[in-house]
């Protein structure tokens, strides 16, 4: 009897872990980078970075047509680069808070869980 309470607890992870999956699928993250006004004077996001909850880039705006001059090379690779960075570090964020939402426990600590479960070399 003692087999198909480890079978149903895996299934009940299994289905957690699917769960998970599929939120963070859904989950877009937009990070925005810098601002420029237009010829109509309204002010405008210049880089816009949408990353997913799986880390994937789902898209990436370049606004401001100026930076796409070759002498603000340098300006658009670091506008770029700071964008990504941020929008991919809210991601993580989020993630982890889904996870332990979901999962019921925090997957910073997986190595501690471990140990306690008994397996060498995890604690």
């Amino acid at each position: 009897m003692k087999m198909f309470g480890k079978v149903w607890e895996l299934k009940k992870m299994y289905d957690k872990y699917k769960t998970l999956q599929n939120a963070l699928k859904n989950l877009v993250i937009r990070w925005k980078e810098w601002k420029f006004t237009d010829g109509q004077w309204n002010e405008i996001d210049a880089v816009v970075v949408d990353i997913s909850g799986e880390m994937k880039l789902k898209e990436l705006k370049i606004n401001d047509t100026n930076l796409l001059d070759p002498a603000k090379k340098e300006a658009l690779e670091w506008l770029l680069i700071t964008c990504f960075q941020k929008a991919q570090n809210k991601a993580q964020e989020i993630a982890a808070e889904k996870t332990k939402e979901i999962l019921g426990f925090d997957p910073s600590n997986i190595g501690n869980m471990l140990g306690w479960w008994g397996i060498p070399g995890m604690s």
